[in-house]
């Protein structure tokens, strides 16, 4: 089968991102363009146009409307995910040799950032659930431990990355975080790629935006948590602590010099959609019904866990021995695909559209994976094996660039890393470029590999000696 005729491949039911559901969220302006001649929308940047840096065009226009309407300073549109803003976002706030506080659950495109601009990330851990094999939101006591144990003198903390909502759904309560940060002069980045619609959906009982908490800049995905196409995002500024000349330079050295107009179109229709009223209010139902099918399912004995973000279904496998991999396995085999499997959980999303029939599939499914897993061991998860507060041993650009040899991980202990270890998804970094590798690390590993054939059989590339 070649990569055209899967794109059409139908599928009981598509709980993955993007989020419009295979184009039934699509915003209808966008549809239109989409059953426009083929082709016609793919243009370069002509002057009528411009690009999401150019001070005329539509863009521009599009940009200005939208960060008025949210009292922000600037925001620009992103082509290349949120991942691209993300490491824009980075670069515009730490020099080379500068430290980032971050947390351990950040995503890849982090460390590729600090990597490409030698910037130091210092991470901190994060309290764990051994029911879920997750992290916990931060709280403000653990924020609060946090800052007491670093050692502000020796390291040069130029500003703060959190992460919220998780991949999972989980939220913290960020106005403290960030206030915290504030305290001390440190601007904060919010990786909020899966929590775009909690901005337009403030009378909910949603979690608070990092836009309405205060924080200095915010990323979001538009098409991970509102109705855009794959590879659409949004940066937004806001305060006074990141210069807006830095922002721009950053977002030019990373931005691509043809960015697809389609792209750019999908950034303002899916934004512009969501302050529709009429349409506000349809996902605002589209909210509630999840609200309604996770009560439901909880109501048949299916063993879900409740996060912040109403529209994950996550599912505890290991409640019943069965590990989130073989999970997937079999509700893929069924057309039920998935967006997250991991040891003890997998989770679905349910997008912004009808998602008629699904509880009795998914209780039917259920049902039929527990008859044919009923021997299956109960299993356990392992925290993972870092310090609250932990920083590569050399410099991160350094040991990305340093001459370097490929061994298998088992016999890695002891080595520097010069490789990230980072299976997708969730897309968190285990091993970074400069950590020293040891015994607890690699254990880690293997017992996850158990589960995530990403990681059987790993090979690493750790530095000459």
């Amino acid at each position: 089968m070649s990569i055209s005729s899967f794109l059409t491949k139908k599928f009981l039911k598509s709980l993955f991102f993007p989020a419009h559901n295979r184009g039934k969220a699509l915003p209808k302006k966008l549809i239109k363009i989409l059953n426009s001649p083929p082709g016609i929308w793919d243009l370069p940047e002509l002057p009528e146009i411009g690009s999401t840096l150019s001070k005329q065009g539509l863009i521009a226009d599009a940009q200005k409307s939208i960060s008025e309407k949210f009292n922000t300073k600037k925001c620009f549109f992103g082509v290349n995910g949120a991942s691209g803003l993300i490491q824009s976002g980075i670069i515009a706030m730490a020099n080379p040799g500068e430290c980032i506080l971050m947390p351990r659950n950040v995503h890849i495109s982090v460390i590729k950032a600090c990597a490409l601009q030698n910037i130091n990330p210092i991470f901190f851990d994060l309290e764990f659930s051994f029911v879920t094999g997750h992290y916990k939101p931060i709280s403000k006591e653990w924020f609060t431990k946090v800052f007491k144990n670093l050692d502000f003198e020796k390291n040069k903390i130029v500003g703060v990355l959190l992460v919220n909502p998780y991949y999972q759904g989980y939220a913290s309560d960020l106005e403290p975080l960030i206030e915290i940060c504030h305290e001390k002069n440190l601007p904060v980045l919010v990786d909020e790629a899966h929590g775009s619609y909690f901005l337009f959906c403030e009378n909910i009982n949603l979690p608070k935006s990092a836009l309405r908490s205060k924080a200095d800049l915010v990323v979001h995905s538009l098409h991970k948590s509102l109705n855009g196409l794959t590879q659409t995002a949004i940066i937004w500024l806001n305060g006074d602590l990141i210069e807006e000349n830095k922002l721009t330079r950053s977002i030019h050295l990373l931005q691509t010099t043809s960015p697809n107009s389609l792209l750019l179109s999908s950034c303002e229709e899916s934004l512009k959609d969501w302050q529709n009223k009429k349409r506000l209010d349809k996902f605002q139902r589209r909210i509630h019904e999840a609200k309604t099918i996770f009560h439901e399912l909880v109501k048949r004995n299916i063993p879900l866990i409740e996060t912040q973000d109403p529209l994950k279904i996550v599912l505890n496998t290991s409640a019943f021995g069965i590990d989130g991999f073989t999970a997937d396995e079999f509700f893929y085999r069924n057309g039920l695909i998935a967006e997250l499997p991991e040891k003890m959980t997998i989770t679905f999303c349910l997008g912004f559209t009808n998602q008629r029939g699904f509880i009795k599939i998914f209780e039917n499914l259920w049902k039929k994976l527990l008859i044919n897993a009923k021997n299956s061991k109960q299993l356990k998860v392992i925290k993972p094996p870092f310090k609250l507060i932990q920083s590569p041993e050399i410099s991160i650009g350094l040991a990305w660039t340093s001459k370097t040899t490929s061994i298998p991980l088992c016999e890695s202990s002891g080595k520097i890393s010069g490789d990230i270890i980072c299976p997708y998804p969730p897309g968190i970094p285990l091993i970074v470029p400069g950590e020293r590798i040891n015994t607890d690390r690699i254990n880690w590993i293997k017992n996850q590999s158990s589960y995530n054939r990403d990681l059987v059989n790993s090979y690493i590339r750790v530095l000459n000696t």
